[in-house]
């Protein structure tokens, strides 16, 4: 089985200069946990995940994320998730595979580089993304195969 067969394809993406409120807009209207980051050209040049939005990159959290944790008012000033963009906080240089790619090999490129998905490119373009869920509906598909 190949990593197109299983691939969601039309995945969403974002631009470097998208803002994080954006960016996790399309990941709560999607119900995703990341989304690739092309350039205007379509090419992958990095992935942005909740994780990004959650962590800085040296492993504290932000300041709005502390004055959520720490608001007692109830009112939230969005100010920095407003003006921050991807391109602040995403991770460069992504693996990926393509389409032809075994899917038994993605799988143990998500698990040794500890990741949850890995766009699929062609040309170093976005194509579809693999994610554990898309693993998960394999596994399945299978078994219920083997069942028949």
């Amino acid at each position: 089985m190949r990593a197109g067969e299983i691939m969601t394809t039309g995945a969403a993406t974002v631009g470097p200069d998208t803002s994080l409120v954006e960016a996790a807009r399309l990941m709560i209207d999607h119900r995703i946990s990341g989304l690739p980051v092309v350039d205007n050209g379509g090419k992958l040049i990095g992935i942005v995940t909740e994780h990004d939005l959650l962590r800085r990159k040296d492993g504290t959290r932000p300041r709005w994320l502390d004055r959520i944790l720490a608001e007692s008012s109830g009112t939230i000033d969005g100010r920095e998730l407003r003006e921050k963009r991807v391109a602040e906080v995403m991770s460069k240089d992504p693996i990926a595979v393509t389409a032809e790619t075994p899917v038994r090999e993605a799988a143990a490129l998500m698990q040794r580089q500890g990741v949850k998905r890995v766009p699929v490119v062609e040309d170093g373009k976005v194509i579809g993304i693999i994610s554990r869920a898309n693993l998960v509906l394999a596994l399945l598909r299978a078994a219920e195969r083997a069942s028949v």
